[in-house]
């Protein structure tokens, strides 16, 4: 007598599978989620580090000083091309990036119409965790992000 060819997988089995592939999911998420952060970290640097390099071609192109300002929470943004009276263009940092006014952060850069910066220094950035990222500003109008 023979027996019949069962197919397929039994509920025991199936329900096992589904258990680990959870708890699989569950312990990777918090590295996805730092993985994130600190990509959010190094985007938000090097868009300021791009916002400062095009102030310093426009103050160039223009012959006009450019002077852009790092202030959270001012007229909606977190930094911003400063006009005197106005914040425009405005940009702001992603969730849960913020500046770290530790030593060596200044707030105001002005880029001069010869290419040269008049405010040297640092921006630096930090997320949730406290890993930090760094813009440095020099007198030559050299802007490296770290």
């Amino acid at each position: 007598m023979t027996r019949p060819s069962s197919s397929g997988f039994s509920l025991v089995e199936l329900a096992i599978t589904i258990l680990i592939l959870g708890l699989v999911f569950a312990f990777s998420m918090p590295a996805f989620s730092g993985l994130s952060a600190s990509y959010q970290l190094k985007g938000a640097t090097e868009d300021i580090g791009a916002q400062m390099r095009l102030a310093r071609e426009t103050a160039i192109a223009t012959g006009n000083t450019r002077t852009i300002r790092f202030i959270s929470s001012f007229q909606g943004s977190d930094y911003h091309i400063w006009d005197g009276a106005v914040a425009n263009p405005k940009w702001t940092l992603p969730k849960g990036i913020v500046y770290n006014w530790g030593g060596g952060t200044v707030n105001t850069y002005r880029m001069s119409k010869d290419g040269r910066c008049l405010d040297s220094g640092m921006i630096i950035l930090q997320d949730r965790r406290g890993n930090r990222d760094t813009v440095s500003v020099q007198m030559s109008g050299l802007v490296l992000a770290k």
